[in-house]
């Protein structure tokens, strides 16, 4: 997929950084449990952020590429189990998405939880084809009935699309990683109708630890972190899969997003296999 999405950071931004590969980031910060603070930029207030962070972080580099595509399609019930636990701010929630890394062809399950300490785990399951998931997700579904109980047993469908763009940086000194979403869309699975995109960028830091140069950079900024930052609950307000109260509107606005002309979506790829 090419790069030219709303919001797009150019691949000349990130030449000042140094590289690191795949194996060696995860070897060096799996950070499947974390801390995450999330912020709403203008795409020109990269610039900025880019030139302080270049002298301490390396950025993600896979077969010469910097900037990865991403799609993610949520699993919800008909009633939205997930979505209302998130709306209701449980203490105890999660969201089911098959993840695909469109550049390598990669894909996984993933059960990512919040949990009562504010943390985030995540488990995931790598698949090779992601059509013959199962109902059982890979085996995670064991794993939603200790969280949801008897509420696991329903039935749970392809409920959004999320495509966006990545770049990640990694701060080696504090075990941080930076990710910065650009081109930024919601779509249901089968309703092309319901389609929304945003030019705004989601900065997401990513550390054991409450606070990290990028945080103290964005906070000099004026910004500060969003705590209803999640793409499955605002992607279902975008495109009109929920119009109840909800504790994610603000991001929604905050976002900005508007539909998408026909022809762009003519040209999308195709997206996750259901």
């Amino acid at each position: 997929m090419s790069t030219d999405r709303p919001g797009a950071v150019p691949a000349s931004r990130l030449a000042g950084f140094a590289a690191i590969g795949l194996a060696e980031l995860n070897g060096q910060a799996a950070l499947l449990k974390r801390l995450e603070r999330k912020y709403v930029l203008d795409p020109a207030a990269l610039d900025g952020l880019f030139d302080v962070l270049r002298f301490s972080h390396s950025v993600l580099e896979i077969d010469g590429l910097r900037s990865h595509g991403y799609q993610s399609r949520y699993y919800d019930t008909p009633d939205l189990l997930c979505f209302r636990a998130h709306n209701q701010g449980r203490a105890n929630r999660f969201k089911l998405r098959i993840r695909r890394y469109e550049d390598s062809g990669l894909a996984f399950c993933e059960l990512k939880e919040k949990t009562r300490v504010a943390a985030t785990a995540k488990s995931r399951v790598p698949l090779s084809d992601p059509s013959a998931l199962g109902d059982d997700f890979g085996g995670l579904l064991d794993r939603i009935r200790q969280i949801a109980g008897a509420a696991a047993d329903r039935r749970f469908l392809p409920t959004l699309d999320v495509r966006y763009r990545r770049i990640t940086l990694f701060d080696a000194r504090d075990q941080t990683r930076v990710t910065i979403d650009t081109g930024l869309s919601f779509e249901h699975p089968t309703d092309l109708r319901a389609h929304q995109a945003t030019s705004s960028v989601i900065v997401e830091v990513k550390s054991a630890r409450p606070m990290s140069l990028t945080d103290r950079l964005l906070r000099d900024a004026g910004l500060r972190p969003q705590a209803q930052m999640s793409k499955y609950c605002i992607g279902l307000l975008a495109c009109g899969l929920w119009t109840g109260a909800s504790r994610f509107g603000a991001n929604h606005r905050r976002l900005g997003c508007q539909p998408v002309a026909a022809a762009a979506l003519a040209a999308a790829p195709a997206g996750v296999p259901a």
